[in-house]
C-alpha cells in the first residue's frame, strides 16, 4: 500500500507542479503585456514596473529592487530560474538594455511577449497531447482491478490465492511494483523535453 500512495503522491505533486508552472507562465505574459501597455501610454520604466507589479506579483521582487536602488534585471534573472518564470530572463534583457542605452522598452518587450505568447502556446498544445498517454498508462494500472472483479464474477476468489499463499504475495507485490513503474514510467516519458 505504501508502494501505492507513494507513486499517487508523487503524481499529484507532479501535477501540481506542472500547474504552477503554467499559471506562472501565463502569469509572465501577462505582467509582460501590461508593462508594454504602460509604456505605450507614456509612463518611465520604473513607474510602469511599480504600477504593474501591484496587479503581477511575479515582478513584486524586481519592483521592491527598483524602490531600494537595486538592480531589477538581477532580480528578474534570479527570478527566472523558478520553473514557469523563464521569460523573465528576456524581460531582464530588455530591462537592461534600455537602461544601458536609454533605448525605449517598448519594441524589445513586444518582441518578448510575441516569443513568450508563442511559446506558451505551444506548452498548452503539448501538454494537451500529452494528457492521452498519460491517462492510458493510468488506465492500464487499474485494469488489474478489472481482473481481480472478474475473477470474484466467475465464482472465484482471487484474494484468498494473493493474500493466503506465498506465490500469490510475491505475484501481488510484483503486479503493484510493476504497475507503480509502469505509471511513473509513462508520466516521465510524456513530461515535455524527455526525448
Amino acid at each position: 500500500m505504501g508502494l501505492i500512495a507513494g507513486t499517487a503522491a508523487h503524481l499529484a505533486r507532479t501535477q501540481l507542479q506542472r500547474r504552477r508552472a503554467a499559471r506562472d507562465e501565463a502569469e509572465v505574459v501577462s505582467a509582460c503585456r501590461l508593462l508594454v501597455g504602460l509604456l505605450r501610454v507614456g509612463q518611465v520604466p520604473g513607474g510602469a514596473l511599480q504600477l504593474a507589479a501591484a496587479e503581477s506579483p511575479v515582478l513584486a521582487e524586481a519592483a521592491a529592487a527598483q524602490r531600494a536602488g537595486g538592480s531589477v534585471a538581477e532580480v528578474l534573472r534570479a527570478g527566472a530560474v523558478r520553473p514557469g518564470q523563464a521569460g523573465l530572463s528576456e524581460l531582464a534583457v530588455a530591462w537592461e538594455l534600455a537602461e544601458r542605452t536609454g533605448a525605449s522598452m517598448t519594441s524589445a518587450l513586444d518582441s518578448v511577449v510575441e516569443r513568450q505568447a508563442a511559446a506558451s502556446g505551444v506548452a498548452e498544445v503539448v501538454a494537451s497531447e500529452l494528457a492521452a498517454p498519460r491517462a492510458t498508462g493510468r488506465l492500464l494500472a487499474v485494469l488489474p482491478l478489472a481482473g481481480l472483479a472478474l475473477g470474484f464474477a466467475v465464482g472465484g476468489d482471487p484474494l484468498s490465492f494473493l493474500l493466503g499463499s506465498m506465490v500469490g504475495q510475491v505475484s501481488l507485490t510484483a503486479g503493484v511494483t510493476l504497475a507503480c513503474v509502469g505509471v511513473l514510467w509513462t508520466d516521465w516519458l510524456a513530461r515535455p523535453g524527455v526525448r
